[in-house]
């Protein structure tokens, strides 16, 4: 039985250095992939990928299986135990992946896999949220219908290296809106004000304590009213929805509200979706 380390790799000129977060779940997957293994077993401090965030929700579930597409949305959205790029090299060979908790051997834990059983088709999985996140709103009339505004924006945050998490434009195209981490809030500002405020834009807000909440589940594709149903769910506790954003894969839904609200929504689309009766048909 072959024993190799996991975290450690080495860069473009051959210097041995460590891999980073998720390195050993990532060099896992890797000779998974090379050796046609038939399953790959992560192994964390938790029981699997869950319905919410237990802190939030006290009867949050575990999921008895999600897809690989859902498990990378939730793995984005929040789920710290799996990095995103983990999942990459089995995805294509169809590997599944089971994420067990070392200090709970007795659960069977999650299972991510290409085609999951119809009965863990349900129209949303989890509810997740992001906290310590700022939203960064820019606008001006001189935005409207110019080529290349939005370019000219996201090159230069990137240049400053602020990575941009989310974006929506109004379809007036006269404004544009960011959320970013709220550590890259201060260096983003400054970029923008230095750089194209009084040219391409002409206005920038900000609201520095916002998070932003993902609702993820491959059953939402073509079912009519999800988003009413979410947003009912959130208005009905008074919960405010600062900006939406929503993929052409109709996988998940996300968007920012006041952090102050976030519990609360969460809290509210775990109990609207049914969730917590989750762990039983997964």
């Amino acid at each position: 039985m072959p024993v190799i380390t996991g975290f450690i790799g080495a860069d473009q000129y051959g210097n041995i250095t460590t891999i980073g977060r998720g390195g050993s779940d990532y060099t896992a997957t890797i000779i998974a992939a090379s050796t046609g293994a038939e399953e790959v077993w992560l192994w964390s401090d938790v029981d699997g990928l869950m319905t919410a965030d237990p802190k939030i929700v006290k009867d949050a579930q575990v999921l008895k299986e999600v897809s690989f597409a859902e498990a990378m949305e939730m793995a984005l959205f929040g789920a710290k135990y799996m990095h995103p790029r983990a999942l990459e090299p089995v995805i294509d060979t169809k590997i599944p992946i089971r994420i067990r908790n070392t200090f709970n051997i007795k659960h069977t834990g999650t299972v991510i896999t290409q085609n999951p059983s119809k009965e863990s088709q349900k129209i949303v999985k989890s509810v997740s949220a992001i906290r310590h996140t700022a939203l960064i709103d820019v606008s001006g009339g001189g935005m409207v219908g110019t080529p290349g505004t939005a370019a000219k924006i996201f090159d230069t945050l990137a240049k400053n290296r602020v990575n941009i998490m989310m974006i929506s434009q109004s379809p007036s195209e006269s404004s544009i809106s960011m959320v970013v981490r709220k550590s890259d809030l201060d260096k983003a500002t400054t970029t923008l004000e230095l750089s194209l405020l009084g040219k391409v834009i002409k206005q920038i807000n900000v609201n520095d304590d916002v998070a932003v909440i993902a609702v993820v589940g491959s059953g939402m594709r073509g079912i009519k009213g999800v988003a009413a149903k979410v947003f009912g769910a959130v208005a009905k506790h008074g919960v405010n929805v600062i900006m939406i954003a929503q993929g052409s894969s109709e996988l998940n839904l996300a968007f920012a509200v006041n952090d102050g609200d976030c519990d609360q929504a969460v809290r509210a689309l775990h109990d609207e979706f049914e969730l917590a009766r989750a762990s039983g048909k997964g």
